[in-house]
């Protein structure tokens, strides 16, 4: 159980510093007005740095949805995290085109041109209904009195999960890739939390 803890912090901290990093790499780049997908976009100098911090980020989550399983067997918590793994997969796969015009990639604003972009941006949604199933999940569990995951902790995710809904809600608007770090932190600190306490004591033995 130790070792899903340490994958899924471990996973969450290459995230963020692949982000940062790459970032930083890039010429032009904003992380106040640019998604971070655009890091892996398609022509993106620093394309392979954004796909590997994506997939640790998929790596976090399964790991978290391997600790659910065997700590609490929450099924259905520990599948729709594994849901949220699948999309963010997807998201660092189906990477969206990045603007000739653009050297930076920095893809914000632009529209979809192809098929990948779309799937790409469907991932993207599918990573958020899969989080929000997940927390609201738990949450709901954990206010039962036999419920292994502590009472707080069904608080702590409702609230995220509203938090996490008004987050990417901003996305939409001005300072994009500010809101999308804000929404980003909201769903891995989420993730952090559940993969600490699901680890906190081996699963019994049957």
């Amino acid at each position: 159980m130790r070792a899903l803890r340490v994958a899924a912090v471990l996973g969450v901290l290459l995230f963020w510093a692949g982000t940062f990093g790459a970032g930083a790499l890039v010429d032009g780049y904003s992380a106040r007005e640019d998604y971070i997908s655009s890091l892996a976009s398609r022509g993106s100098p620093v394309a392979v740095l954004g796909i590997c911090a994506l997939l640790s980020s998929a790596a976090a989550h399964l790991a978290t949805s391997r600790a659910v399983s065997r700590g609490w067997r929450s099924r259905w918590c520990a599948l729709c995290i594994f849901g949220a793994a699948a999309a963010t997969a997807s998201v660092a796969v189906f990477r969206t085109s990045c603007p000739v015009e653009r050297a930076w990639c920095a893809s914000s604003g632009t529209a979809a041109s192809d098929w990948i972009d779309v799937v790409h941006g469907v991932s993207v949604g599918a990573y958020e209904f899969f989080t929000l199933a997940a927390m609201l999940t738990l949450g709901a569990g954990a206010l039962r009195r036999t419920a292994p995951a502590p009472r707080w902790l069904g608080g702590v995710s409702i609230a995220l999960a509203i938090g996490s809904m008004l987050l990417l809600a901003q996305t939409s608007g001005g300072h994009v890739g500010s809101w999308q770090r804000l929404w980003v932190a909201d769903n891995l600190g989420w993730l952090l939390v559940v993969a600490w306490i699901a680890t906190r004591r081996d699963p019994p033995v049957e």
